[in-house]
């Protein structure tokens, strides 16, 4: 709900308030309680209008995204690391899907393994509530463990995988002067 909106709302308040007073002596009682529910919404609509005010001041300030690599703590790491090795073992994987041990140096590996991790936690909790009439392990292990895994270890330079890490090559920035005149 915008603040133009509420203020509308507000103006039509106003608007009841003066009718509400234009009734006669005969309906007093029933003009009092009235007056005393237009009294609450105007306070119920004031806090909305406050609300939606401090609301668009945040939006207005929100934060620039950050990956997974630039803000998890050392202990999403180390669960991370946890959770890959439980993940390599417990489906025995090999092949051309199996990680390197260097993984964790190869930044885009690490944000599909993390996204990997949150997928599987967010289907394993579903498919738990759902008491067994739930679809979500069975969509995750279809969907995302092969191809998490295979985006993961795209990532990574192919010689990882034969004689050990090695350090990927910087890749060239963007040509500027390709970007359409005036970008």
């Amino acid at each position: 709900m915008t603040r133009l909106t509420l203020e509308g709302l507000e103006d039509q308040l106003d608007e009841l308030v003066m009718l509400v007073s234009a009734v006669t002596e005969d309906g007093l009682e029933r003009t009092d309680r009235l007056e005393k529910a237009v009294g609450t919404l105007r306070e119920q609509l004031q806090e909305l209008i406050e609300h939606v005010a401090a609301t668009e001041a945040e939006d207005a300030g929100e934060e620039e995204p950050a990956s997974w690599v630039e803000r998890a703590t050392p202990e999403a790491w180390v669960a991370l690391a946890d959770w890959v090795d439980w993940l390599q073992s417990h489906y025995e994987v090999s092949g051309e899907h199996r990680l390197p041990p260097c993984w964790p140096r190869h930044k885009g590996a690490v944000e599909e393994l993390a996204a990997l991790q949150g997928s599987w936690k967010n289907a394993m909790l579903a498919d738990m509530k759902a008491e067994g009439v739930g679809d979500a392990a069975v969509y995750w292990h279809d969907r995302y463990r092969g191809e998490g895994l295979r985006r993961a270890c795209s990532s990574i330079n192919r010689a990882c995988f034969n004689t050990g890490h090695t350090e990927p090559k910087p890749v060239p920035a963007t040509d500027r002067g390709a970007l359409p005149s005036g970008a």
